[in-house]
């Protein structure tokens, strides 16, 4: 995936036109989607173009009515919000609870509507000054002048679509410093001239020739405003997720450590972005899913018939062209596949009794309600029952646990292969079937999150109980998640090599000569396959790897200098784990210290640790206001301060990461900043240190303060205060953040 530069930064060159530069950015997002630039228009930002399409002119309706609805304009309204924007319910409730006033003020705002841009700013900043008198504030009385603003431009966007868009400044200004487009955005008080200078500076890319070549809607700025909302979700914008911006040099050290471990761990406290590091080094190497071809029976079908000589006929001795009927009459098993069969369909009869053998290519030329009329088709010499029981693909079938006790079975696609493979003179050509190619996509990557009741039933394989059409309970081994994504990432590497072989289900891992193993070497950087392991120590790892631990290492690892095989428990299939795949582990040292760690495990995993980083928070995005970056650093300091003393009382690994702030970070206006902050504190943070310092009042109170915490008497026990709201929590969090002493270790209350 493009880095932040490549879509949302100055990544597109200085002095080119707005053309151009639209065109490679279409380029980019075409890139990063896996898909052509023509595709875009009917799949890119798809949702928010059609919530516009259908609920913009619904809107517009109701606000040309001679008599405006309140009730009819309440509803209607919320459907009008970007489908990732942020729609204010209460502050919007509180404006139209006056529904005279409401109306009056949105009369006011389109009546006559001037053409003049410094009027018309005027008209909008007297609209937002008015909706928030009627109800966009806070709890304090703050004012919440972007909320009103992002309600004003989508009433104007629904009257006057060809002028204005819906607004959120930080998504229009980051749109247009991508594009390095030459108006800037204005300064100065007021919403009412950034919201006509942003339906300017849609107007402009809805005019290039590279949008009307893709976008050919009536209503282009509606499309626009799309791609507009579309646009930071693709960086994964820090804060959206928790965590933070890109690091190359982390990833650098990723990589090195994955080229020589094949496995690393990132440890650290909770919320140092460890979980996010590991996605984001994945995306950031362009990586995605493969193709790979496989052959397939798609509709064909082929069946399994039980005969029993000499009742049902001595059809060994039958030439091809003669006919027999067998008699269902009830007393056959398996009805579902009786129903299913079809006059020309083929079957392969299985001799039970004294033969024990498949034997007879037969195909249905008639049935009836209680009988099958077979013609046989050819002889030849199948597998007996030992050899099934003995192959690896079909010991583990319903036909081997029920011993061929089945009067009329669908073949799946791996038996046929496999009693194709141990027959003498029948092939799918004999058989008349075609196998046809089609392309199947094979994720590259796997997300899976270890936990105390994860096993290695889950991890590898296991015995899983299964209840066949008859009621029959029997048990199969079933693959887990590393034996599953070792095949795929083995048979695509096979592929991409020019190797035919392939690691079938209920197979082992295929025998390759010198020659074909130096090509898998050599083309396994090339499609490499990606383990995330979360939470790895919150598993028993040494019961979940099992015998794995010992393949894990790069030389033991097939086509390695050692390369080692094992047998498996359950399937009894030779194993081994492919050169092309690499294991992200994350591991969070408040659960676990490293040290504790099995020692078999360190041995062959890489690490990096993450600890708290300020400088993350600290580096604002370029569009943030200075207030956002006041409340920004008061809230890092506080940080700071919080982590230096768990430090003191507790240990390094219990430290707060910097991810709770990450949305601080990002907001886009000093109330939404507070919001944050203030939700960070009291549901994230907060809960978390209580967890940490619930038989340690004292402490906790070193830590927090008297303003947050209230210590008992007997210093035994603590409550967590009334929560506190606007500049008095600002106040509080800032008194943390400066050390005071008083705000630091208070005495207990009376």
């Amino acid at each position: 995936m493009p880095r932040d530069s490549d879509l949302l930064g100055r990544g597109f060159g200085m002095g080119r036109d707005l053309d151009t530069r639209f065109s490679q950015l279409l380029e980019a997002i075409a890139k990063r989607e896996n898909t052509t630039v023509e595709m875009l228009g009917k799949t890119f930002a798809s949702d928010e173009m059609e919530n516009r399409r259908t609920f913009y002119p619904q809107l517009k309706q109701v606000l040309l009515r001679q008599e405006l609805d309140i009730e009819e304009f309440r509803e209607v309204i919320k459907n009008c919000w970007a489908v990732r924007g942020k729609f204010e319910p209460i502050h919007f409730k509180k404006f139209t609870e006056d529904g005279k006033a409401a109306i009056q003020a949105i009369r006011e705002l389109s009546k006559d509507f001037p053409q003049d841009d410094a009027e018309a700013a005027a008209r909008i900043d007297a609209f937002i000054e008015e909706t928030v008198r009627l109800g966009y504030k806070d709890k304090k009385g703050s004012p919440n002048r972007s909320g009103a603003a992002a309600l004003c431009s989508v009433l104007l966007t629904s009257l006057f679509p060809s002028k204005f868009v819906d607004f959120k400044q930080g998504r229009w200004r980051k749109f247009a410093q991508t594009l390095d487009y030459d108006i800037p955005y204005p300064g100065g008080e007021g919403y009412g001239r950034a919201i006509l200078w942003a339906g300017s500076f849609a107007a402009s890319v809805a005019g290039t020739m590279s949008f009307r070549r893709i976008w050919k809607d009536e209503y282009s700025l509606w499309m626009l405003a799309g791609i507009a909302w579309i646009l930071p979700d693709l960086n994964q914008t820090p804060g959206e997720n928790g965590d933070q911006p890109p690091d190359k040099s982390k990833d650098t050290e990723i990589a090195t450590l994955l080229a020589h471990n094949k496995q690393v761990i990132l440890y650290g406290p909770p919320g140092t972005g460890k979980t996010y590091r590991a996605n984001n080094y994945i995306s950031h190497l362009n990586v995605h899913d493969y193709e790979v071809h496989e052959e397939s029976l798609l509709d064909q079908r082929i069946f399994s018939v039980t005969i029993y000589e000499p009742r049902d006929g001595q059809i060994r001795d039958m030439v091809p062209g003669t006919r027999f009927v067998y008699d269902w009459k009830g007393r056959r098993n398996w009805q579902t596949y009786f129903d299913e069969l079809q006059e020309g369909d083929i079957a392969l009869a299985y001799n039970a009794g004294k033969v024990r053998r498949f034997t007879t290519v037969v195909r249905c030329t008639r049935k009836e309600s209680d009988s099958i009329e077979f013609e046989v088709a050819q002889q030849f010499n199948g597998p007996s029952f030992e050899d099934m029981k003995n192959d690896l693909g079909l010991k583990v079938s319903i036909l081997v646990r029920i011993q061929m006790a089945c009067s009329l079975k669908r073949l799946s696609q791996v038996e046929l292969q496999r009693i194709i493979a141990l027959s003498d003179g029948l092939t799918y050509e004999s058989l008349g079937i075609e196998l046809k190619k089609i392309r199947e996509t094979i994720p590259n990557k796997v997300f899976v999150t270890f936990h105390p009741s994860f096993g290695y039933e889950d991890f590898v394989e296991g015995l899983r109980p299964l209840t066949t059409d008859d009621g029959t309970l029997t048990y199969r081994v079933e693959d887990g998640i590393f034996k599953t994504l070792s095949r795929r990432a083995f048979n695509v590497l096979a592929e991409r090599a020019g190797i035919e072989e392939r690691w079938n289900e209920s197979e082992s891992i295929p025998h390759l000569d010198d020659t074909e193993k130096g090509e898998l070497l050599k083309t396994a950087p090339e499609v490499p396959f990606y383990l995330i392991i979360d939470e790895i120590n919150r598993g028993d790892i040494s019961r979940i790897f099992g015998e794995l631990i010992t393949l894990l290492e790069a030389d033991k690892r097939y086509c390695g200098e050692n390369e080692i095989t094992i047998t498996l428990p359950y399937s009894k299939e030779k194993f081994a784990i492919p050169p092309n795949l690499y294991i992200i582990g994350t591991m969070n040292t408040a659960d676990k210290s490293i040290s504790l760690v099995d020692a078999a495990l360190r041995r062959r995993f890489g690490f990096i640790e993450m600890m708290p980083d300020y400088c993350v928070l600290r580096n604002l995005p370029g569009d943030n206001d200075d207030e956002v970056g006041e409340i920004v650093d008061i809230a890092t300091d506080a940080l700071e301060t919080i982590n230096e003393r768990i430090t003191g009382n507790y240990d390094r690994d219990h430290q707060i990461g910097h991810s709770y702030l990450m949305k601080v970070r990002n907001a886009e206006s000093r109330d939404e900043a507070l919001e944050m902050l203030r939700f960070a504190w009291y549901h994230e943070i907060v809960p978390l240190l209580q967890e940490y310092y619930y038989d340690a009042p004292a402490r906790f109170n070193e830590v927090v303060g008297s303003k947050f915490v209230k210590l008992l008497p007997d210093e035994r026990g603590f409550e967590i205060r009334e929560r506190l709201y606007g500049d008095d929590f600002l106040m509080a969090v800032e008194a943390l953040a400066n050390g005071n002493r008083e705000q630091g270790q208070a005495e207990p209350d009376e």
